[in-house]
């Protein structure tokens, strides 16, 4: 039977899985307080460790022959590198044995309260402590492994729509989203859900109803909501709130997947599209209808509406009668803008003139948001810089490093810390589907450039010359791999800036 409990063994396979995605738990800036310092400082011990065994195994290896090798200290080097990660593992059991105790208190429960506001949405949080953390890391994986649920990957749903929108057959591509995805989701027919599912522990169904209540309380503090409204919405920002809302649309995503000519069928959060493909030529069936028939699914499963405003259709059958001139159709998801066009040809056969439409390569470029954000964080920087060194004049020189390491941060590419896969973020890794000529590219290089060249006169030519070397365009290309000081990365200073963009 599954484990669900807030437990030592369990907090201890957190950690090992938080590490490997890139989030270093133990580096003494993640929590305010820095209660791993005992065994992260037994783990630099290790580290050095590692580095004499290195050497000395070199040492040993480069004596030609085996007999006269002496593997004595060696093996002792080896032993103390055991020694110490048994005492590290017995620290780390002493600090997660505290977390628990912290957890296991009558009154303890995951208070939440309004965080910032984010493309015009409200988002919520829970006080960032270790107890808070490992047990609400333990809460999403309790949902995730009895309900089978988790979000789809952006990854393979752009993988998997580039080739679909290129391939030339007739098609229909509804695009669309639910309205107030987040804040409509009913808390009886979200609970019924929980409720029914027999292998979710009562302590984790508990919390989720508590989680709920709390959310509630605060929109009828806010005036948001009243006593005798239905109880609607889930807490956005929460990082169980993305399973729970995954469970609530499973029906739905279910029926809509089997409805007749619907090919492909993908959602990511709320964002949702839809490609059908007619079964021959004469299809009477509308795209009104198939609009119609997916409000009605959406409503009738989960009591949730179509944002209508934000739906668009993109008709590529054969009927359709634009496609007799040159054309070419925009599909804006997941921070990538696919550019469907088709070209009038003409061609004489037989002495007659025979017009038709071609097919051009699909085009990928960034969505626009993703584009000005980059700009608004080109902006940010240099704003902060030209700030910072009138008020800091002293200072001068760790304020140019800054702006350097920033505009280095957005050109190139990074490996996430501590990551035992090889994961990575940047330029590249965020737009790898970017398709030539990458014109978002080179206009942001454009866009650097004046920047550049605006800076004040008194600024550092060194400074200057080392800027004008950086790239969007060649970060992308080279996927170049920069290496940034850990505090200066991890702890917020060089990052922070572009936090609400």
């Amino acid at each position: 039977m599954l484990n669900q409990s807030f437990s030592y063994e369990n907090f201890r396979i957190l950690l090992d899985v938080e590490n490997r995605k890139g989030r270093y738990l133990e580096d003494g800036v993640f929590f305010d307080s820095d209660i791993f310092k005992k065994p992260r400082e037994i783990s630099k011990s290790i580290i050095e460790k590692n580095k004499e065994i290195r050497e000395e195994s070199y040492t040993v290896k480069s004596i030609k022959k085996i007999e006269d090798r002496n593997y004595t200290k060696l093996d002792k080097l080896n032993l103390d590198k055991d020694e110490l990660k048994k005492t590290r593992e017995k620290e780390l059991e002493n600090v997660l044995i505290e977390i628990v105790k912290r957890t296991d208190v009558e009154g303890y429960e995951l208070k939440i309260k309004k965080g910032q506001i984010k493309w015009d949405s409200q988002l919520y949080e829970i006080e960032h402590n270790p107890e808070n953390y490992f047990v609400t890391k333990q809460l999403q994986r309790n949902i995730f492994k009895t309900f089978k649920v988790k979000q789809a990957s952006r990854k393979i749903i752009i993988d998997q729509l580039r080739l679909l929108l290129d391939d030339g057959f007739p098609k229909l591509i509804i695009r669309t989203d639910i309205k107030k995805f987040y804040e409509s989701i009913p808390h009886k027919e979200l609970l019924a859900k929980i409720e029914e599912n027999s292998l979710l522990s009562y302590p984790s169904k508990k919390m989720i109803r508590r989680v709920l209540n709390q959310y509630w309380g605060i929109l009828i503090a806010d005036g948001v909501k009243t006593n005798s409204d239905e109880r609607v919405g889930i807490p956005r920002g929460i990082g169980f709130s993305a399973y729970l809302a995954e469970l609530y649309l499973r029906s739905f995503d279910k029926k809509i997947k089997s409805l007749s000519n619907v090919t492909y069928y993908c959602r990511y959060i709320d964002d949702i599209v839809i490609i059908i493909t007619p079964k021959h030529r004469n299809e009477t069936k509308t795209v009104l209808t198939y609009q119609n028939e997916v409000k009605r699914i959406l409503l009738t499963s989960t009591k949730l509406k179509i944002n209508t405003s934000k739906t668009k259709v993109i008709d590529l059958t054969p009927k359709n009668q634009e496609r007799k001139k040159s054309i070419t159709y925009d599909l804006t998801y997941l921070g990538y803008k696919f550019k469907i066009s088709f070209n009038k040809k003409t061609e004489k056969k037989y002495g007659k003139t025979k017009t038709f439409s071609s097919k051009n390569k699909l085009k990928v470029l960034m969505s626009d948001d993703k584009f000005n954000r980059y700009k608004d964080k080109i902006d940010t920087s240099f704003d902060d810089f030209n700030s910072a060194i009138i008020k800091y004049s002293s200072t001068k020189n760790s304020t140019e490093r800054m702006l350097l390491k920033r505009i280095k941060f957005l050109t190139n590419n990074h490996q996430l810390f501590r990551r035992k896969s090889n994961v990575f973020i940047g330029v590249f890794f965020s737009n790898e589907y970017l398709t030539n000529p990458l014109s978002d590219l080179t206009e942001l290089d454009d866009y650097l450039k004046t920047k550049i060249s605006a800076l004040p006169t008194t600024t550092n030519g060194k400074l200057i010359d080392k800027l004008n070397q950086l790239s969007f365009e060649n970060g992308f290309k080279t996927q170049s791999i920069v290496r940034f000081n850990t505090d200066s990365f991890m702890n917020g200073k060089m990052i922070k800036i572009w936090k609400n963009l």
